[in-house]
């Protein structure tokens, strides 16, 4: 059974603005979301809105990738569904096939 990791308390600095929270995360991998956040939220500071809409720009575009994701996880899903069917039907073809060759 696998472990849970207890949650800690970390400070991060999020688009200017530093938060609590707790998390389970590695902190090489809570660092690079940091890092990503903050960069694309630098990349908005050429539009010269304030913050709350460029966190509010940068939310909407975090969540259109995250269902674009979601879409190329189903498809995925519907793919991986139909091959393992082809792979049923062909095991029982084969099984067809050895036992008419020990009916021979």
């Amino acid at each position: 059974m696998a472990s849970i990791e207890p949650l800690k308390s970390v400070t991060i600095t999020v688009a200017q603005e530093s938060i609590q929270i707790r998390t389970d995360l590695p902190d090489a991998e809570l660092n690079d979301i940091v890092e990503n956040i903050n960069h694309r939220f630098e990349r908005s500071a050429k539009f010269q809105m304030d913050n709350r809409k460029r966190m509010a720009l940068l939310a909407v575009e975090l969540m259109s990738e995250i269902m674009e994701l979601r879409k190329q996880l189903g498809r995925a899903k519907n793919y991986y569904d139909q091959m393992e069917k082809e792979v049923q039907n062909l095991t029982l073809l084969l099984d067809e096939g050895v036992d008419n060759i020990e009916q021979l």
